[in-house]
């Protein structure tokens, strides 16, 4: 098994859950790190930690390279990936004796989709903040859907990496497998993540907790 880490960072001696971030395609786990301390001010008995991707590309990392337009070959990269993280996230639990209903996922980008895919196919998870995200694949992972975690989806209106569009087609699978989410669209931002954003997902994962 692939064994993935990634900075961390904490700011009570009292940790009650465990939050972690998936950082974007070429990024690291420093990158999505940064927005743990504005989101410790909302949930400051979480443990967060932003494991790096187990694939090198450019001067970061990735959790899948394909960009095949087949369906399936994206759809076996992604499960790679989940299996990996799955197992990460297992063994953080464990190191902290927290169940899964204390687990949020928090994704940017490339780790926005692996994060809800990971979530609606694990058995339980606490909550899903989702930014720049899409959901890949939709017509295989309807079938593996297990679980219908709590959801933020996030998404400036003028993203060009992530089109806005992926928003709204997000929006149409969740409500066609039952799952509810709460959507945000923050105008005038780009593919990044702002305070605004930052502030929402921190309130929905306490809100969620």
């Amino acid at each position: 098994m692939v064994i993935i880490n990634g900075p961390s960072f904490v700011v009570s001696n009292d940790i009650d859950n465990l939050v972690v971030l998936l950082h974007g395609r070429g990024a690291t786990g420093d990158n999505l790190i940064s927005i743990a301390p504005a989101m410790s001010k909302i949930i400051p008995r979480s443990q967060f930690i932003a494991p790096n991707a187990h694939i090198n590309y450019n001067v970061g990392y990735a959790w899948f390279l394909s960009d095949s337009l087949r369906e399936d070959i994206i759809f076996h990269e992604m499960k790679k990936s989940v299996k990996i993280v799955n197992n990460f996230i297992d063994k953080q639990l464990q190191k902290l004796g927290l169940s899964d209903k204390r687990l949020s996922l928090v994704g940017f980008s490339q780790g926005a989709m692996l994060a809800m895919h990971i979530a609606l196919c694990r058995k339980l998870c606490s909550a899903v903040v989702s930014y720049s995200g899409a959901i890949l694949c939709p017509n295989l992972l309807k079938c593996e859907i297990i679980s219908k975690p709590n959801m933020c989806i996030i998404h400036g209106n003028e993203d060009y990496v992530v089109p806005f569009t992926y928003f709204n087609h997000c929006m149409t699978f969740l409500n066609d497998n039952g799952i509810t989410a709460e959507y945000h669209e923050i105008k005038g931002l780009d593919h990044s993540i702002n305070a605004e954003g930052i502030k929402i997902g921190a309130d929905f994962i306490k809100s969620c907790l």
